[in-house]
């Protein structure tokens, strides 16, 4: 986890969405983080403090769990529709249906599946 939020503080930082990079700052610092990491995530946090805005409009709500769309993706956030993948559980949006799975390239998304399941 906190390699993610680190690249996500930090890719965020260098696009200029400061807002969003004070957000995985925040939530990176409660995680502990190690010396330099948590120096770094300060930083972002101080800059962001002066000048809290986004230059690119991201189509993420961190107060609303999601899973990534395995062809788009983009997120799809709990109660949206979604269709998944019979032999990988690989979760798509409803418009991906039919098409083959990008995940396993096994099966058919959205179809119907009997036999081996993998859940890993």
């Amino acid at each position: 986890m906190i390699i993610s939020l680190r690249t996500a503080m930090t890719a965020c930082y260098k696009h200029k969405n400061l807002q969003s990079a004070q957000t995985f700052a925040r939530r990176l610092l409660e995680l502990a983080p190690p010396g330099q990491a948590a120096t770094l995530a300060r930083q972002i946090q101080q800059v962001a403090e002066r000048n809290p805005r986004d230059e690119i409009q991201l189509d993420y709500d961190q107060y609303n769990a999601f899973v990534v769309c395995g062809i788009s993706y983009t997120p799809i956030y709990r109660g949206s529709p979604s269709v998944q993948c019979p032999y990988c559980r690989a979760h798509f949006k409803p418009e991906f249906q039919g098409n083959l799975c990008t995940i396993c390239d096994i099966s058919q998304i959205g179809g119907s599946g009997t036999g081996m399941v993998s859940m890993a």
